[in-house]
């Protein structure tokens, strides 16, 4: 299954009053690392919202192991661990160097957007053979 990686460095904007990151800030990051992953295999947001296309979101959920604090450099190792006819699912990693700090997932849709209403729709053949190839 596709795995990538994205790495980024939490802002002081990010984090409470204790000082440490404020967790609907991981179901963010989530989302922009399935926002990097689409784009490096070819399905960036743009292009989907030019075709009329989209990936709600249909279920989250995340596990949190250990603190973030501002300035700590985090890497997102995501993996697509289900391919189903029209949805499909995402794990997510986050890492402080080598020590694991969350682990969480994303079940999305493959839908079309029809006069403002979504439908969902097969995962077209291209995209599930990029979903389903290994670069690892």
């Amino acid at each position: 299954m596709y795995k990538s990686v994205w790495e980024f460095k939490v802002r002081f904007a990010e984090t409470d009053a204790a000082g440490i990151v404020y967790y609907p800030n991981f179901y963010k990051w989530m989302d922009q690392a399935f926002h990097e992953m689409f784009a490096a295999i070819g399905f960036p947001t743009r292009k989907q919202q030019n075709e009329s296309l989209g990936t709600p979101l249909v279920e989250a959920h995340c596990q949190f192991r250990r603190p973030l604090n501002f300035d700590d450099w985090v890497k997102v190792v995501s993996v697509v661990s289900e391919v189903k006819n029209k949805v499909f699912k995402i794990e997510h990693t986050f890492y402080l160097g080598e020590n694991l700090v969350a682990e969480g997932y994303e079940i999305r849709a493959w839908v079309s957007l029809n006069g403002g209403k979504l439908k969902a729709e097969p995962i077209p053949e291209e995209l599930r053979q990029r979903l389903l190839s290994s670069n690892l």
